[in-house]
Formats: structure tokens, sequence, C-alpha cells
């Protein structure tokens, strides 16, 4: 029956929109459910307006823009889309905002096949057959009537299109005081619309990324240099860390025993630092961007220089060392490398995942040629889910048992928490050994490790895993950042106000904006983008 006689197409299209509404929203009515009553007169008023309204929404395009000939493929588009949008959401807490977007286009730009790899599970692929394969055939073989006449089609379109507003505006007039109370007061719940969140968010993303790009590039600290007070050389190593959460390293009070090496050296482990966003597209150009949070974007910071470039003008060598995904723009204009784009499949430290991060300490000692003061900066891959099992050696999965599937969200919350801490007690080594190398250099130089994450990590807490939701949403975990300055005897001597003014500031707030004039007050740079009051050591 359902495909023996033809569909118009306007019936089709409003169809299959109230079944996007309907069957791919589960989050939003789940946590509609959990806000208000929705028995009662107010909650079922206020569902079935919001119902209504989505449903315009999403079909009021489509009647009347999308011609016979392509309705087919745009709602099977709209169904493989929804699908998608609904496993990440129902099953990982997720949604769809810019910074998502922005992390889906950069993974793309990347060609970072591993981590698309690693999201790509069995259970999400069964979803996408269930959700979204199954009913795309359906679309696929319904009949449609032949083609009418345009004025009809249009008037038929037209119809349809008046119905769904009058119910929709209908509905509001009539649940409008409560209506607009409640939306108000649970604006959040905007993000867990599918698919309309996730497709104003993508028309936004590239709204504003192709209006940035006709903006010119602005250099700043062209009046940067150095007064050091003597002219001993400084040495020093950034550690972007990537999804370490503060909670998790033992030096905060954590009760595992995850920084067993760290928690024997002599560094100053800050307790309340924020995270600029809660991606790795978003957080790593603010680390280093002089905007500050308040006035950053992504598309704003690439155009302009950063830290490094300023710190590069002013005499110091540069150079960035990824083996994550990609820099994201940092280190366009100074030295660097990928050890992705290297790959020595017979090194010991490599694996069909990637490298070790250990691996970026090879040979470091390249990098020193002649007197220049150094800043080496190693991207790691740190704790990045949803496999945190494949990010370190076997030597270092002490805390057990641990998940060892590429889907968290399958696992016994603590054996999901035992993976992560394996991986934050591997970073524990890897920072430890590079103080230990920077040790090597402390006769001749003044050296330091900074260390600080680009964002955090939800670990099935409230039923939200990995990072990524919109600042305004993201629990703490994936905001409150672990970081960490250790200082060499020498570099102590040298500004001995630095280690009594740094103890002062272990429990004060503290965020990605104090890292980039802190990097300047390290190799002591002095220009008009540097603001004393954000660095650390002042």
């Amino acid at each position: 029956m359902l495909f023996r006689f033809p569909w118009p197409p306007a019936f089709l299209a409003t169809l299959v929109t109230m079944f996007l509404t309907a069957a791919y929203n589960h989050s939003l009515f789940s946590k509609l459910n959990e806000r208000l009553a929705v028995f009662s007169w107010d909650g079922a008023g206020f569902v079935t307006t919001l119902f209504a309204l989505m449903l315009m929404l999403l079909s009021v395009p489509v009647l009347l823009f999308v011609p016979r000939f392509l309705l087919k493929a745009v709602l099977i588009a709209l169904v493989m889309l929804s699908a998608g949008l609904n496993y990440f959401t129902q099953n990982l807490g997720i949604v769809f905002d810019m910074d998502m977007v922005r992390n889906l286009v950069e993974t793309v730009r990347d060609q970072n096949q591993q981590e698309a790899r690693e999201l790509l599970s069995l259970p999400l692929i069964l979803h996408l057959v269930l959700w979204g394969v199954l009913p795309s055939i359906i679309i696929a073989l319904i009949p449609l009537q032949a083609a009418q006449k345009w004025w009809k089609s249009l008037g038929i379109r037209l119809i349809y299109t008046l119905i769904l507003i009058s119910i929709a505006v209908s509905l509001f007039v009539v649940n409008n005081k409560y209506a607009t109370f409640f939306a108000r007061e649970n604006g959040d719940l905007k993000a867990y619309i599918t698919p309309l969140f996730a497709l104003n968010s993508t028309y936004r993303y590239f709204n504003t990324f192709y209006a940035q790009q006709e903006q010119p590039f602005t250099i700043l600290g062209n009046d940067a240099h150095q007064q050091k007070p003597t002219p001993r050389r400084t040495i020093g190593i950034m550690v972007v860390g990537e999804t370490a959460r503060a909670d998790h390293f033992s030096l905060n009070g954590y009760d595992q025993p995850t920084n067993p090496l760290l928690s024997k050296e002599n560094l100053i482990s800050f307790q309340a630092v924020s995270s600029c966003g809660t991606s790795t597209a978003y957080s790593v150009p603010c680390m280093f961007s002089f905007l500050g949070q308040k006035d950053y974007s992504p598309e704003t910071a690439d155009k302009q220089s950063n830290s490094l470039d300023v710190l590069q003008k002013a005499g110091v060598k540069v150079v960035w060392i990824d083996n994550n995904s990609s820099c994201k723009g940092v280190c366009t204009r100074i030295e660097n490398r990928n050890l992705l784009q290297q790959v020595n499949h017979s090194d010991d430290l490599y694996s069909d995942n990637g490298y070790y991060d250990e691996a970026m300490l090879n040979n470091l000692e390249h990098y020193l040629a002649g007197n220049q003061d150094v800043l080496i900066v190693l991207h790691t891959l740190g704790s990045h889910g949803p496999t945190y099992h494949k990010r370190y050696p076997a030597a270092f999965a002490q805390f057990q048992p641990y998940c060892k599937q590429d889907t968290p969200h399958t696992c016994p919350q603590a054996e999901v928490i035992n993976a992560y801490d394996n991986t934050i007690l591997y970073t524990d080594y890897v920072l430890s050994k590079t103080i230990q190398w920077l040790k090597t250099q402390s006769p001749q130089a003044d050296t330091f490790l900074l260390y600080a994450s680009d964002h955090g990590e939800s670990l099935g807490e409230n039923g939200i895993y990995l990072h990524g939701l919109p600042y305004f949403l993201a629990p703490e975990a994936q905001t409150h950042i672990p970081m960490l300055l250790w200082l060499s005897e020498s570099y102590q001597q040298q500004y001995p106000q630095a280690w009594s003014t740094l103890q002062a500031k272990i429990n004060a707030p503290l965020s990605h904006d104090n890292l980039s004039h802190s990097l300047l007050g390290l190799y002591a740079v002095q220009s008009q983008v540097y603001q004393s009051n954000l660095d650390l050591l002042r």
C-alpha cells in the first residue's frame, strides 16, 4: 500500500519532516521531561507548541524551495544527517554548535583519518543503518505523483505551508505566556534540537569563516624586544596538553596516583585554571592569541600575529612539533613539523594508532644550534578520546580494569575512568622525561617547562562523554584544566622574585588568557601587546 499509489510531494515532505522532528529528538524530549510536568496543561502546551514550531521551521524551507526532482535527495540527506546527530547527542551528550562544525571541517582539512576511524564504531554503524539507511530506502521507494504545472504545484505547497504556519502560530499565541517564560529560563535546550540547531550552526560557521577571509592580516609586536638581566641563554618547552582535566591530576588532590614522577619535582601546579573553549580547534589558537577569551574567535585570531610570532620577532627561535592532527594555524609562520607526516613504522614508539607522545622528545638537541634563546612547543595527543586505551604503551596500563572499547558509553564508567587515568599517568611520564632533558641543558642555559591542556573531558558524568559542548552548557570537567610550570634553579636565580610570585598565584583564578603574556614574560620580551597583569611571573 505504501509503495502502490503515488504520493503528493508536499505530503511526503511534511510527513518526513514530521518523522524527523518526532524520532530524532530523544535527548531534547528527555530533558523537557526532566524540567517540566509534560502532562500538565502548561507542560503539554509548551511541548506541543515547540513541536509545531520545530516542524514548521524544518518543513517550510523544504516545501517552498526544494523542487520535485530534488525532494527525495534532500529528505534522505536530512534523515541521514539527523540519524548521525541523534547518535552522538543521545549516546555521548554531544551537540553540534559552531565549534563542533569547526572541528569537523578541520578534521577533513587536516585529513585526520585516524580520528575519523576512532569515531566510526559498530554501534554507530548499526544506528545509521536502522535510523538512516532504512528510512532512506523507504523514501526512495515511495512513488511521487507526476509533475504538475508549476502554479498548481506551488499552490499546493503554499497551502501546506500556510497550514503549518497557522498551527504553529495559533499554538504559540495560546501558550505564549508560559512558553516564553520556559524558553527564556531554559535557553540551553535549543542546542538539542535536531537537525535544526546543527544546520543553523553550519550556516553561521561558514558565514563567519568567509566574512573573516576578507579581512587583512594584522601584524602585532613589531616593537618586540628582550630586556634580560644577563645574556645567559633561555631554553624553554611548552607542552600543549590534549583533553586533560585538572581533577584527575594527583598533583591537584586526585586520589589515584596519576602523577608519581611529577610529584617529585619542584614545580607549580595551578589549581583554578579555565580553558578558553572545549575543543582543540577552538582552544589551541586561543592559547597563543592576544585577544583574550572575551573577544576571541578562531577566525579573528587567524588574521593576526600570535605570541609565537612575537617571540620570533624578538629574536627567540620558535619550533612547533606536533603529534596531533595539526597546529590549527598557530605554527604557520614558524618552523614546524608533524610526526604524523613523517611516519617510521619500525619505530618502537609507533603503533597502528600513531606515535606515542614521548616520540616528540627524540633529537630535540637538533633545534639548539646557535646561541639564540629557544622555545619548543610540543602539541601532544595526550588523553584524546574516545580511544583512551590507545594513547599509552602497555606498561602504563596501571589502573585496572580499563575500557578497551572505542565506544566509552558501552563500558562501565569505572573502566572508562581507569583508561583515562592511564593516559594521565603516561602524560606524567612524558612531562617528567621532558624536565629531565631540560635539566641536561641547565648548565649552559636557564630552562623551563610550561604545560597547559587545551580543554578537559567528560567521562560519563550525567551521561556526557568526550568534549566540545558549547561553553554555556559545558560541565566543569570540560573547562577546568591542569597547568604546570617548572623552572630550573638557574632560571630562579636569574629572576629571584618569580618563584614567590608564582606560589602566590597557585589558587588564583587563571585561564588561557595568561599563556601568551607569560610566554613573553618567560623570555623577558617587552612589547605593546604584552600585559604584565596577565603574566604569571609578574
